[in-house]
Order: structure tokens, then sequence, then C-alpha cells
């Protein structure tokens, strides 16, 4: 088994009967990273012809707890279909879903999410000003999207989502599909619309506004929602007119704000990209070539991460000054956290972070 470094190191073996990422996740010390060759990165990312790169636009990607995949949806600008491509813990491979997912031509967003009971995927489908918050579901196991029943809403192109796993205020024992609408707002008290779906009900079974009060001048769009199991708590904010700005919705379905990203840092698509931690139930934050932790409990609280906690150079900056093309995505199963990068055809990077 490898040692795992405070300062990063590229490891392509694996224990008998584990995974490479299981392998690489349980040798780390907390508070470090590791780098992982996946050898057909380049191939299977690196697709289109204006950035070379299926990630520009992207904040989170789901794991699946069921298959232990990671599970990618994107697209070049221009690319003529929406790509569904795993990363396949098995193999450390990623594999091809489909070239066309069947759901409209976008970006990744931070519209997917995955139902950790069954294994379904669910993705919020690109829309704006139509009136309905539009959602597919890949059942797991099957090979194309199906349409579900549409949530009002003055939606944007770009806005948030996650799966909220643990109890909620009239949500049935599966969780469900929350999607943090910032296309409602105005600059007023009645900013920001969250909707939730209940697989069991098959029913949007909660809908409120006022969820982000007086978010921002103008419809905003390019928010993120992302989800703690460990704390039963979401966070969600940021965007083009909001980018600093944060609020956290509790269980029993009411909002409250967070403190705005500290110091330079910002959050949102191509602004700073925001996961939540698996271990400590937090949410980090790589954003302005900075790491931070927010702890959401009572008013919250920021923590720069610095030390062997500092990404490497070669992990990416999602927002400015570089805008690299990259995801993430939380790994609760083996506690750590997954950044990739795929700025261009050549290049891509897989980087495995440990916090606790």
């Amino acid at each position: 088994m490898a040692t795992i470094l405070s300062t990063p190191t590229t490891i392509t073996v694996r224990g008998v009967g584990t995974s490479t990422l299981s392998s690489v996740a349980s040798s780390m010390a907390p508070g470090s990273w590791a780098q992982i060759a996946v050898p057909n990165q380049n191939e299977m990312l690196g697709v289109g012809n204006v950035t070379g790169s299926m990630l520009p636009y992207c904040n989170s990607m789901p794991w699946n707890p069921k298959s232990k995949m990671i599970e990618i949806i994107g697209m070049d600008h221009g690319w003529p279909a929406l790509r569904h491509v795993r990363y396949d813990d098995a193999t450390n491979l990623f594999d091809l879903a489909a070239a066309d997912a069947g759901i409209g031509q976008a970006h990744g967003y931070d519209h997917n999410a995955v139902n950790p009971y069954t294994g379904d995927l669910y993705s919020r489908i690109y829309g704006g000003f139509t009136g309905s918050i539009k959602v597919s579901r890949k059942a797991y196991g099957a090979g194309s999207f199906t349409s579900l029943p549409p949530a009002s809403g003055l939606e944007q192109v770009s806005i948030g989502a996650c799966w909220w796993s643990g109890s909620f205020t009239g949500v049935g024992a599966q969780g469900a599909f929350m999607v943090f609408n910032s296309g409602n707002s105005v600059g007023n008290a009645d900013d920001g619309q969250i909707v939730a779906f209940d697989p069991l009900a098959n029913a949007w079974v909660f809908s409120k506004t006022g969820m982000a009060p007086n978010y921002g001048s103008g419809s905003t769009y390019n928010s993120v929602m992302e989800y703690s199991a460990r704390k039963n708590v979401a966070v969600y904010g940021g965007g083009n007119v909001a980018s600093t700005r944060l609020w956290r919705l509790d269980s029993n379905g009411t909002a409250a704000a967070m403190p705005n990203t500290p110091g330079s840092t910002n959050v949102g698509i191509q602004n700073g990209m925001l996961i939540d931690e698996p271990v400590t139930g937090n949410f980090l934050l790589l954003s302005a070539g900075q790491f931070w932790e927010l702890d959401p409990t009572g008013s919250g609280t920021w923590r720069q991460l610095t030390g062997s906690r500092t990404p490497p150079a070669g992990v990416g900056i999602p927002g400015p000054p570089t805008i690299d093309n990259m995801t993430c995505a939380s790994v609760p199963d083996y506690g750590v956290v997954v950044f990739i990068k795929q700025t261009n055809q050549g290049g891509g990077t897989f980087y495995v972070y440990k916090h606790a």
C-alpha cells in the first residue's frame, strides 16, 4: 500500500480486493492530497472543439453509492449533445454512459443528483423563464432519462440542485430532489424559491419563496446548492449577482443567512466551487486559488485551509483568474472529496482530498 504524503503523489496501484480510490483514501492522512492517474481521462472528458472539455460551467457531480461511480453530465460550448460519463471506482476508468443524454443541450452546472436509496440519477433540465422547473430521471440500470412532472417557478438557465437524503418536513423516507431556484430574484423579500420532489409520492411536495431575501439586483443564475447528510442541512446561493452570499436550509423548511464568502473568494458556477465534506458535515469552498471550510452550525463560521491542506497547483481554479474547466464530487463511502480538472483536450487531473 502506498504512503500518502502532504505533498501530493500520483498513485496507480491498488491493494488486493480494493479499488484505486478506496486504497488511496484509506492510506491518506487527514489534511492531505493525492493525485490518481486515470488512464483514459483525456479521451473521455477532453471532448469538444471550443474549450476541448466537457467540464466548463460545472460545480459538483454526484457520487452513486449503488454503482460506486461518479455521474458526470456536461458538454463543451456548441457540442451537439449533452454527454453522460461515469467514473467507475472498480476499474479506475471513465465510461461513456451516453454520448447524447437526451435531455437537451446545456452544461453540467449544479443540476445533477443521485437518490442514494435507489441509485436513480436526477437532472434539472436547462431552461429559463418558461414558468416550469423541469427534471428528468434515469432509473438505476436504465439506458435513458424520463421526464418528471414539472414544478411551477420562474426559473433561470443555471440554478442549484442536490439530493436531500435525511428527514425533511413533508418528505418521505427516501428524501427529495431539491432545487434552489434563483431565477425569481428581483431584489425583494420574495427572492429565492426552493422546491422538493419526493420520489415516493412522485410529486413536488415542497415549494417556498423568500428563501434568499433581497438576493440580488436581478434574476440570478449560476447559483449552487449542496447538502450535508452529516448535519442534515443544505447551503445554497452564489451566482452572477450575489457571488458572495449563502444561506442554510434546515429540515423544517426554514432558511438562515450564512456569512459572506471570505476574502476575495466567490461562489457559484465559474466563481467558486462548493461541495459538502462527508466526514465533518461542513462545506468546502475552492475559489480564487484559496481553500476554505464553512461550518454551517448557528450563524456559520469560515476557516481557511492552509499548510498541507492547500490545494496543489494541478487541482485547478474554478473561477477567476484562470477559470479552469473542472468539477468535484463528495465520496462518503471513502470519506474524501474528488476534484476533476479537464481544462482542455489534454492534461486532465484527478485529485483526492481527505479532510478529516
